[in-house]
């Protein structure tokens, strides 16, 4: 198997997994399931965001598997996203998924086009990241600060943005000589899809 097969195979496998988890939350949201308290709703729910949020920020990594280990630790460790964010931008200064769309032209070929708002920015992603983080933890019953339902009602917007963001896209892989086009779902068969194309010089 060719190292353009492994990332093609690698970075569909993110994306499934980003769905399924999509697929909870919307579950939830639609009352198919839920939790007796409230407050493990929430939780639960902010633990499907913090887990999609984690992997749109390390999916341009997975053409180099040390890399995406060593971030993915960070992650799981330290608590200051916009911090890890920094740090991947170092490490690939175009790691954020590009919202696009496709422009049909009668008279040449379809156009890529970047969507400009609507969609989940970094800055959005760090704030929702810490946000969840902080469900993640017992709830002091001295604080004043009763930040549930308010999360909870951020939780259809947070889910739009995502997917606004996600279903149409195009990523810089590591090292910036590899860009990817992808699909959430694909209309005959409802999975991801990449096509991976080399940058010309």
């Amino acid at each position: 198997m060719n190292n353009q097969k492994v990332e093609l195979d690698i970075y569909q496998e993110c994306l499934y997994e980003i769905n399924r988890r999509i697929d909870v939350i919307n579950e939830h949201l639609d009352g198919v399931i839920n939790e007796k308290l409230l407050v493990v709703e929430a939780e639960t729910l902010c633990l499907q965001f913090r887990k999609i949020l984690e992997m749109i920020a390390l999916i341009s990594l997975v053409a180099n598997k040390d890399l995406y280990a060593e971030q993915h630790e960070k992650f799981a460790k330290h608590y200051n996203a916009r911090l890890i964010m920094k740090d991947l931008e170092r490490i690939n200064l175009d790691f954020y998924p590009v919202p696009v769309k496709n422009v049909k032209h009668p008279d040449k070929r379809d156009e890529l086009v970047e969507i400009e708002n609507g969609y989940l920015t970094k800055d959005e992603l760090v704030e929702i990241y810490e946000k969840c983080g902080g469900m993640m933890h017992a709830q002091n019953p001295f604080s004043t600060e009763k930040p549930i339902i308010d999360i909870m009602k951020s939780f259809h917007k947070w889910l739009e943005k995502i997917c606004a963001l996600l279903t149409y896209h195009k990523i810089t892989l590591v090292g910036g000589e590899k860009v990817l086009v992808a699909i959430m779902k694909r209309s005959d068969n409802g999975m991801p899809q990449a096509v991976l194309f080399r940058k010309e010089r």
